[in-house]
């Protein structure tokens, strides 16, 4: 059942029958017709064929969004919220009307306030811009009608490489799949294109990417191969990593199940624990950036786009705050340049909490709010939206997303370990050995 929470129609229910779909849109061959000039004809559609419902996108012009952020096809929690057009609905899951539990405020805070922004120039896109079908989205980045028409190119600029696909955006550039003609494999290309609005920022970044990640070599962490410049640009030669992003996963099949979830934490401490004894922090550890391959069981940590080398300059500035607010700790927020291995702890354990919870960590229905969640607030017990799982690994998730790093995991050797404790307990298999 969707209700009304703000508008004209506040408070009234649109319920929808387990087993049907329902069309809504503003043309009355919607299965509901809502009176909205910023919703498209027919615009979305919720799908209760299966145990849980999906909403998904039908093209719309200006998109819909859950919780924040902008999908096209995704699995729909209880006390989730929708936004399409001008108009918002919670999500319910209810036999019938009489059977809805209406929580008090505190606990039904579901809308995570995201502020979007261009990938190149990195200047915020407001919410008219995609109603006006001027943005352009790369798996879950935008770029902003400048930027645009900077990021089209030949492909035979790429001598040597094939392009062959697109596969879509990491945190300073495009991602494509190529062929290197020389070697015959196939490679993921990161390409940067300089024009007049580029960020330095995001140019610095992009190049510091490529030293930092050139000098990491682990099984479980993507593997760069190379890195060159081209006439209009920069382009990094990846390893092509045909798996998916746990943020995806989550978005299409729910939560993983526990043997699933304890082996890609038990590689990714590896990476993490490797990347550390090189001095680096990767400071955007969240499920977009942890790739899984189901047919092998490997997991990759992807995307150091925002990395630093402790003890070295990252050219972030003292007391800027760079990450995915969502899974960033506290003293990340407040100054990012500082931060330490105990930064990523956090992040994995936030990455944890939303992948065996299908919920972010951090929910509110305004930006102050939001931030009380992240520096002051913890988030509420794991249990409630997974009765299911361990004591002991959910007393493992609330450790690792200590406020105070001094009271969180010291190192990923001892969570790593912890975990695997976890495993052997509940008789989960090893992870792969690569």
């Amino acid at each position: 059942m969707l209700t009304f929470v703000g508008g004209p129609n506040r408070g009234e229910h649109i319920p929808v029958e387990k087993g049907t779909k329902l069309s809504l849109g503003r043309s009355s061959s919607a299965g509901r017709k809502i009176r909205d000039s910023h919703l498209s004809r027919l615009h979305f559609e919720i799908d209760f064929t299966g145990q849980r419902a999906i909403v998904r996108d039908l093209e719309s012009r200006n998109g819909v969004f859950v919780n924040g952020r902008k999908v096209n096809n995704k699995l729909l929690g209880p006390n989730d919220r929708l936004l399409a057009g001008e108009q918002t609905f919670d999500v319910r899951y209810a036999d019938s009307l009489e059977d809805l539990v209406f929580e008090e405020a505190e606990e039904t805070l579901s809308f995570n306030e995201e502020r979007y922004q261009c990938l190149l120039c990195e200047r915020a896109i407001s919410l008219a811009t995609f109603a006006e079908g001027n943005v352009r989205e790369q798996l879950g980045k935008y770029l902003c009608p400048d930027c645009q028409v900077v990021v089209s190119f030949d492909s035979r600029e790429f001598e040597g490489f094939e392009i062959q696909k697109r596969l879509g955006s990491g945190s300073n550039g495009m991602v494509y799949q190529a062929r290197q003609l020389l070697l015959d494999r196939t490679v993921a290309l990161k390409i940067l294109i300089k024009h007049d609005g580029l960020s330095p920022r995001v140019e610095s970044r992009f190049l510091r990417e490529a030293t930092t990640i050139s000098r990491l070599s682990h099984p479980n962490i993507v593997k760069v191969y190379d890195a060159c410049s081209f006439s209009r640009g920069y382009f990094i030669v990846m390893e092509c990593f045909e798996g998916n992003d746990l943020q995806a996963m989550i978005e299409d099949f729910g939560v993983p199940s526990l043997a699933i979830g304890v082996s890609v934490g038990l590689q990714i401490l590896d990476a993490l624990d490797y990347a550390a004894s090189q001095k680096i922090v990767h400071r955007d550890v969240k499920p977009a950036n942890i790739l899984y391959r189901p047919q092998d069981g490997i997991a990759k940590l992807s995307d150091f786009g925002l990395a630093k080398q402790v003890g070295v300059s990252s050219g972030t500035r003292d007391g800027e705050g760079v990450g995915t607010p969502c899974y960033m700790p506290p003293e990340q927020v407040n100054n990012a340049r500082n931060v330490d291995h105990r930064a990523d702890i956090y992040a994995l354990g936030a990455s944890f909490y939303h992948m065996f919870s299908g919920r972010f960590p951090v929910m509110a229905d305004n930006l102050q709010d939001f931030m009380k969640g992240i520096l002051e607030r913890d988030p509420p017990p794991i249990e409630r939206y997974n009765p299911k799982l361990p004591p002991e690994l959910c007393s493992l998730i609330r450790r690792a997303m200590k406020k105070k790093p001094d009271e969180r995991f010291q190192t990923h050797r001892e969570m790593h370990a912890a975990l695997d404790e976890v495993r052997k307990l509940y008789r989960v298999p090893p992870p792969p050995r690569i």
